[in-house]
């Protein structure tokens, strides 16, 4: 057994909606909501889609042989978040076919929950959270925009996703969830119900590009996503979790040391 001590850890895992680490990002709200109670684990990777997540989920998920030994952190809660670039339209690299959307949630569940998967870990709790709405008309418009900043080099971007068919993979993200015994945070239809409505103009103030999440959509999701979690998992609750290593005005001033060490020893017994 190895001597080296992990933390608890909470993994986010999906594409740059999660890779963002910009102020008031979820991967920042929830680094901040578990401050010295559970690492926050950013494993969001732009562009990707469910097809890709695979792959990579296999690589940055310890198997259970590694957690045995002590190798790895104990992952408490891990969110799936996939299913923006899955929808782009079948003309684009990123599109996955909506049937195999579904089929690569399920095996990305069966990855921590069957039992007879290398990375089975029952003591992981598993969040998915569907694809938001979009704003096209603003999307593309950000794309132009880019793409004149690099000197409009190659073809000029056309429109690549529709309303309708993102809708249609944040509402089989909810199917899978239902079939597969999974909790998902629905942020469609939470941003809408923020908004007031599904329209351009109300949809607006909760996206930057048409895609992508400023902070005020970030604030629905954490909100949302933190009711679940107190609900459906209080033990994951901040608010009952312990503190990582005392509160300084438990540390005894002449005898600082024996805080720390008692720490240590509470954890080579399994305590923490």
């Amino acid at each position: 057994m190895s001597s080296a001590h992990y933390t608890d850890g909470i993994m986010l895992f999906g594409d740059s909606l999660t890779q963002a680490w910009s102020d008031g990002s979820l991967s920042q709200r929830m680094a901040e909501h578990y401050s010295r109670r559970c690492d926050v684990i950013n494993r969001g990777f732009g562009g990707y889609n469910s097809d890709w997540a695979i792959p990579v989920f296999e690589q940055v998920f310890a198997t259970k042989e590694a957690r045995e030994k002590g190798f790895a952190q104990n992952v408490k809660l891990i969110t799936i978040w996939l299913g923006a670039n899955d929808a782009v339209l079948p003309s684009s690299p990123q599109n996955v076919p909506l049937d195999r959307y579904k089929a690569n949630l399920v095996q990305l569940i069966n990855l921590v929950k069957d039992p007879s998967s290398q990375y089975y870990s029952p003591e992981t709790k598993v969040i998915m959270i569907n694809a938001p709405p979009i704003i096209p008309d603003a999307w593309v418009e950000a794309r132009i925009e880019k793409w004149k900043s690099f000197g409009s080099e190659g073809p000029k971007p056309d429109q690549n996703r529709d309303r309708k068919v993102t809708k249609e993979y944040a509402n089989a993200c909810i199917v899978v969830g239902e079939n597969e015994g999974v909790d998902v945070v629905d942020i469609w239809t939470a941003i809408v119900d923020a908004a007031g409505g599904e329209s351009d103009r109300q949809l607006a103030p909760y996206f930057y590009d048409g895609l992508h999440l400023t902070s005020e959509g970030y604030e629905v999701l954490f909100k949302a996503l933190t009711a679940l979690i107190t609900s459906k998992f209080p033990e994951l609750d901040p608010a009952t979790m312990a503190m990582r290593m005392p509160h300084w005005a438990e540390v005894d001033l002449d005898k600082p040391r024996e805080a720390f060490d008692k720490v240590k020893k509470g954890r080579v017994a399994g305590e923490l």
